[in-house]
């Protein structure tokens, strides 16, 4: 029944019922849900979202009307004796329309037949699948000709009891949507195999090869899911999600194909030899073709599968009773000739309700022939049923279409083969074919595993007598159905979109799948996606990127000369930017591209080679063999390279080889690495090499000098100096500026930038700006440190009186106590600051553009002394000398603007260059 919710004044909703309400479809539990008791919740279905949206369906009510019960949960009215329904328009709909109420209880009667119509034949289908399955593994284990062949009722029993338990703790817990168990045929014939050694071992005494073997089943059950449980809750299973695509297709093609087999075995009775081509099996083979082919065409015609599905089963079913009633043939004869199972009628009749810890005598087990004989076999077990199930696991998600985690679905089977153990059955796993027809069928995801589980039961109790009145085409037809759909949904279809290497492993896992097995085919395609992976990464290659100093500069501020040299020269820098993991299969490329630009004469001679690590997180021994040759190389050819961006492992692990006296490693980015190769490209008469000061001596001079003394400083330094007019209007600027010495390391007080100008007569300073990953502190590879008290600038002509108000805020030396290295520091995929422009004598620093925004940052990375011009003093100066105001005007004008062009060319230069 469908509801509408109208909102109450505190914020309760009351229940109606739909004018006119719609069939609701077959309920069905969600992956999520299990049988254990839960809360019930109601789930609102529709809501009305206003009150005019009520009237417009004529909902509203009258105050008079409402009820008075209280909102439940979720703020629904909760009153077991009004059903929910409290609007006075229900009474006008029934009264209007007698009828309605019997239309509506016969909707709900088609509903929850139509229900039971669809879940009891999916589990009556299912049933079918896992009991015969049981029974074939049973015959696997016991092997045909020898002294257990006697005794396979007991295994019968033992299966069909594991099959029981499997199906319910898989209902149980486990996410997967019809989720159903049954016997794994991948550990029947290792079990075959231990069964042989204790017979051999004890001489085929039953006496003593039947409990020893009964208890050899019962703790390889128990040993295997303590195993997978522990897989589960440790989350080891999550690797097999690293399954290529094509594996995952080939694995699930290969279980279609195996099916398709299963089913024409089970139908004949005949392995594909010269005997399998006769007239007779032929006969056999038919039913079940025409079977599967039938069911498929019903699907593809789209009939509804809970009505054309059940309708084959019956006619098949009553049609081969009267056909062979027609006939004449009884049951000895319809076995005799294959056309049912040929069991041994005293093998049916003596098989028990619970043959283990009731039956056997554990005095008989043979302990020493279990842990010497079958040791071998259980290690092997264990890691191939791991590879295994984790593929099957990590299979469903793409089986069913949503997200299943393999390590739950681990953890649950490890619980369902430790219970089935416990019982003395034998373990198993999801039965992925039967789960294909419950999803084809849309029934309930946990209804028909229970039904299933019922059913085999039932069989335990009564014995197996019952499947002999069942053909074995109606089987065979089963298995060749759902293996064709197999087939179909991840072999045909994946053809229109995967690329011809990835199709021949489909291919080539689906066939040796039938061949040579399972784990070796899925094995085969792991191995040739991993080939066909490291081809295409190495046709992708470890350079990101790949640059020349002609293009791409350092973020230092350059006079027109440097500039243009650098146009011109510039490429005899040469930038790589690597990524990835650099291993065998893309190292390699490194020395390919090196090579080339050595060997290229379209550039000059090739003078530095720059090599970012920023984003390979780590390489190899070959790659690191590469970087030896790349030494080599520049031993060869007279060039020098440095490696910077580097981790601290890198570094280390570069330390720990020998290189050339040319090989240089740096911690800073690319950026510093390519300041450091322009400064030794550019000539000697055009580079102004900077002015570090002697240690004391030095600094105190240039603090002991006057305004006018540093002001024709910073002229001369400064690039627009040509000693013109210009030059001489701007000299009584000197009586306007403070001296401002900043200590290295320290910043410029973001609100002083806000308004005041200042000019660099002395030392270096970076223009930073924080990244996006330097917000937080708790950041990995990103420092902050504080310092004492010293730290900030000190303004040498400070008035204590005037600038009370701003030695309590601007400089407080507190505030400025944040210090970042010289060198920005690597962090992984960026760098804690960057760097967009690196600043010396005669530059000047403009108002408004580092305080319009707090992450811009200007950062000494030297004792700077520098000439500061407030904002008063500047209108001061317009009004006592308004032409050198205008020069001054101009000065900072022509520098905004050439801030304009460098850092237009900067962004351009870092969008081709983005770590990201």
């Amino acid at each position: 029944m469908e509801t509408d919710a109208l909102p109450l004044e505190r914020g309760g909703v009351e229940m109606t019922p739909l004018l006119q309400p719609a069939a609701p479809p077959p309920v069905h539990a969600v992956s999520q849900e299990n049988l254990t008791p839960t809360h019930q919740k109601q789930q609102l279905m529709r809501r009305v979202r206003s009150v005019q949206d009520a009237a417009k369906h004529g909902l509203l009510l009258s105050s008079q009307t409402r009820s008075t019960s209280r909102p439940g949960q979720y703020g629904a009215v909760n009153d077991p004796y009004s059903s929910q329904f409290t609007f006075s328009v229900r009474d006008n709909f029934n009264s209007s329309d007698p009828l309605a109420v019997p239309q509506l209880n016969t909707r709900k009667l088609k509903s929850l037949l139509l229900d039971v119509v669809v879940n009891g034949t999916s589990g009556v289908i299912a049933f079918l699948l896992s009991s015969t399955l049981a029974v074939s593994c049973a015959s696997v284990v016991v092997g045909h000709g020898t002294p257990l062949a006697s005794v396979i009722a007991h295994f019968i029993d033992i299966n069909l009891l594991g099959t029981a338990v499997l199906s319910v703790v898989l209902a149980w817990q486990s996410c997967a949507p019809w989720t159903l168990g049954a016997i794994d045929v991948f550990v029947a014939p290792v079990m075959a195999e231990m069964a042989e050694k204790i017979s051999h071992h004890l001489h085929g005494n039953l006496e003593e090869v039947v409990p020893t073997t009964v208890v050899m089943v019962a703790i390889t059950s128990m040993v295997l899911g303590l195993v997978f449980f522990l897989m589960g809750l440790f989350r080891v299973t999550s690797i097999a999600n690293y399954m290529p695509y094509p594996v995952i297709a080939g694995f699930l093609s290969g279980i279609g194909a195996q099916l398709m087999k299963n089913g024409v075995h089970m139908a004949s009775s005949k392995a594909v030899t010269a005997a399998f081509f006769t007239w007779k099996v032929q006969l056999l083979l038919l039913p079940a073709v025409a079977f599967a082919g039938l069911a498929r065409l019903g699907q593809y015609l789209k009939f509804p599968v809970a009505f054309s599905f059940p309708c084959l089963l019956a006619l098949s079913l009553v049609g081969f009773q009267v056909v062979a009633s027609m006939y004449g043939s009884s049951m000895e004869q319809l076995s005799k000739e294959g056309w049912v199972f040929s069991w041994d009628p005293v093998v049916v009749a003596d098989t028990p309700m619970w043959f283990p810890w009731a039956e056997i005598d554990f005095k008989h087990v043979h302990w020493h022939t279990l842990t010497h004989e079958c040791m071998e076999f259980m290690v092997s077990l264990i890691i191939l049923g791991a590879l295994k199930y984790s593929v099957a696991t990590t299979s469903l998600s793409t089986l069913f279409g949503r997200e299943i985690s393999p390590d739950n679905e681990m953890r649950v089977i490890g619980l369902a083969n430790l219970a089935s153990g416990l019982m003395g059955c034998c373990g198993g796993c999801h039965y992925l074919s039967a789960m294909g027809i419950m999803k084809q069928f849309d029934a309930h995801e946990k209804v028909p595993a229970l039904v299933c589980a019922f059913l085999v039961v039932v069989l335990w109790m009564v014995g197996i007598r019952m499947l002999q009145f069942v053909p074995k085409f109606i089987f065979g037809g089963l298995l060749l159905s759902v293996g064709l759909h197999f087939l179909e949904a991840y072999l045909v279809t994946p053809f229109h979109f995967l690329k011809p290497i990835e199709k021949a492993t489909v291919v080539l896992i689906t066939s040796s799948f039938l061949i040579i097995g399972m784990l070796v085919s899925v094995a085969l395609g792991i191995i040739i996606s991993m080939i066909e992976l490291i081809w295409r990464i190495h046709a992708v290659g470890c350079v990101h990127h790949e640059t020349t100093g002609a293009l791409t500069r350092s973020a230092v501020d350059r006079t027109p000369e440097q500039t243009a040299y650098l146009d011109s020269e510039g490429s005899a820098i040469f930038v790589l930017r690597l990524q990835g993991y650099l291993f065998f299969g893309t190292s390699v490329n490194i020395l390919e591209r090196i090579e080339t630009r050595v060997h290229s004469l379209d550039f000059p001679k090739l003078k530095f080679v720059i090599i970012d690590f920023g984003l390979v997180p780590s390489f190899d021994a070959t790659a690191l063999l590469n970087f030896r040759k790349t030494s080599a190389l520049a031993d060869m050819y007279m060039f020098d390279i440095y490696f910077c961006g580097l981790k601290p492992e890198i570094e280390l692990a570069l330390r720990q080889n020998h290189y050339s006296q040319r090989v240089h490693l740096l911690s800073s980015d690319v950026d510093i690495a390519l300041e450091i190769c322009e400064n030794e490209l550019l000539p000697d008469d055009i580079v102004l090499t900077p002015q570090t000061p002697r240690p004391g001596k030095s600094l105190n001079e240039w603090k002991r000098m006057s305004q006018l003394e540093l002001w024709e400083h910073f002229m001369t330094a400064s690039p627009e100096h040509d000693g013109t007019a210009s030059y001489q209007k701007l000299l009584p600027l000197a009586a306007y500026l403070d001296i401002v010495v900043v200590p290295n390391g320290s910043q410029l007080v973001p609100e002083r930038l806000r308004d005041d100008t200042y000019f660099i007569c002395f030392g270096y300073m970076n223009f930073v700006t924080d990244s996006e990953f330097s917000n937080a502190h708790n950041i990995p590879g990103i420092r902050y440190s504080d310092i004492d008290g010293g730290a900030g600038y000190h303004d040498v002509n400070e008035n204590d009186e005037g600038d009370t108000n701003e030695m309590n805020g601007v400089f407080n030396r507190r505030k400025l106590s944040f210090v970042v290295p010289e060198e920005s520091q690597w962090t992984p995929f960026t760098t804690s600051k960057s760097r967009l422009l690196k600043i010396g004598p005669g530059s000047v620093i403009t108002p408004n553009v580092a305080g319009m925004d707090p992450d811009y940052k200007y950062f000494a990375t030297s004792d700077c002394v520098m000439l500061r011009l407030r904002a008063v003093a500047m209108e001061t100066l317009e009004a006592r000398a308004p032409h050198t105001a205008v020069a001054v005007l101009k000065l900072i004008n022509v520098r905004l603007a050439s801030r304009f062009r460098h850092s237009s060319k900067r962004v351009s230069q870092m969008s081709s260059l983005l770590y990201k």
